[in-house]
């Protein structure tokens, strides 16, 4: 699996996760999926706009 196809699997689960929090009421699960939703969605803004073209193992 590519970084972008990654990257998209996990906001995609993450944003349901973040569903669920709200439905549960659970603020810091919330706030973890958020922030890590985020961070997903920079780093694919980065390679779109070609500053991330590589990774090193």
């Amino acid at each position: 699996m590519d970084l972008v196809a990654y990257l998209k699997d996990e906001i995609e689960f993450l944003t349901d996760q973040m569903k669920q929090a709200e439905v549960d009421h659970n603020s810091s699960m919330r706030f973890l999926c958020d922030s890590r939703i985020e961070e997903a969605k920079h780093i694919l803004k980065q390679i779109d706009a070609g500053k991330i073209t590589k990774l090193k193992p």
